[in-house]
């Protein structure tokens, strides 16, 4: 499966790589206040892409930021209680039970 998924990967990139290569014309970009960009078009797509990645990262980051700290949070409650339940078996094992009763040790 992962040699199916590393020649996907190869055939995608080759295929990017390709139209990269042809699309070298100049593009105009305008911008604000009368600007305007002069690139090539891969180029210009390339900045698109990747400010939609930091934007959509910038969207997504509050929210995984709160998940790390409700699942700290749960981890350290997980120890707490376990930490309680060791110490609470250790005090029933230090209790033993007469041997002339009938039944498990409570």
């Amino acid at each position: 499966m992962k040699l199916v998924a590393w020649i996907i990967r190869i055939v995608l990139f080759a295929l990017l790589f390709v139209l990269a290569l042809r699309n070298t014309a100049d593009a105009s970009l305008q911008l604000f206040f009368d600007a305007v960009w002069r690139a090539p078009l891969i180029l210009i797509l390339f900045v698109a892409f990747v400010l939609g990645a930091v934007a959509a990262l910038a969207a997504v980051a509050p929210g995984l930021m709160r998940q790390r700290m409700e699942v700290a949070r749960l981890r350290r409650a997980l120890g707490d209680a376990g930490r309680q339940a060791a110490s609470d078996n250790a005090a029933r094992e230090g209790k033993s039970a007469p041997y002339n009763v009938i039944g498990p040790k409570v």
